[in-house]
């Protein structure tokens, strides 16, 4: 019986390798961290990409949206041709913030940022 159920892993595994490697394409990647006024980070932060300018070749783009860890890090994968977005992270009891990037190529771009509390909030 130990064997059917790892066989049946085997083949499970390998029809998911197989098809994660035909999706697979190059790609550009938006990541980084969201920290508190404090230098901390700061886990549970919503944060979101919205094209500015659209890149070369894609008609829509949805925006993305990604919950920091709890480390405090996020990460959003993007087409590879040249395009402006907008990050930006908003948690309770905390203003928002935004940054703008540029993209282009196959790199990754590290976005940092940090919410400071709003007025009356406790840190």
């Amino acid at each position: 019986m130990r064997t059917g159920v790892s066989l049946l892993s085997f083949l499970l595994l390998a029809g998911g390798v197989s098809s994660v490697a035909q999706k697979s394409s190059p790609y550009a990647l938006v990541a980084g961290t969201v920290f508190r006024d404090t230098g901390l980070a700061l886990p549970g932060a919503e944060v979101t990409l919205t094209a500015k300018t659209m890149p070369e070749g894609v008609k829509k783009f949805k925006p993305q949206r990604a919950v920091s860890d709890s480390r405090g890090e996020y990460a959003f994968r993007v087409p590879l041709a040249r395009a402006e977005y907008t990050v930006s992270a908003r948690a309770d009891g905390f203003m928002s913030a935004q940054k703008d990037v540029t993209v282009e190529g196959e790199i990754r771009v590290d976005v940092f940022l940090e919410l400071s509390p709003k007025s009356g909030a406790k840190k």
